[in-house]
């Protein structure tokens, strides 16, 4: 009886959503330029003095910590990755944008 309970409002609701975004679908030439001005100017804000000092203060205490076998050496690999991905990002945004449009 239990799945009937939760099946039941979740047909309602798929069918719902299906009615509702009928229109929502139907709308093209959508400008995301506010947002992905926004959106820059954030990733810009953290990628700044924030990323770079939190970044080095972590690869340089993990590498210590390395060093004198507290930690395993996979953490620093993973800090490395991380700011690769950080500072990476526009770039990788960039050939994703190239790819999809």
């Amino acid at each position: 009886m239990a799945p009937i309970r939760f099946l039941m409002p979740t047909l309602l609701a798929a069918i719902l959503v299906a009615a509702v975004s009928g229109d929502a679908l139907a709308q093209s030439g959508v400008d995301f330029t506010k947002a992905d001005t926004v959106g820059n100017d954030f990733v810009a804000w953290i990628r700044g003095n924030i990323a770079t000092v939190f970044f080095t203060v972590a690869l340089v205490l993990a590498g210590f910590a390395a060093a004198f076998n507290k930690i395993s050496w996979m953490w620093v690999l993973m800090i490395a990755v991380g700011a690769f991905l950080v500072f990476g990002a526009p770039g990788f945004v960039a050939d994703l944008k190239a790819v999809f449009s």
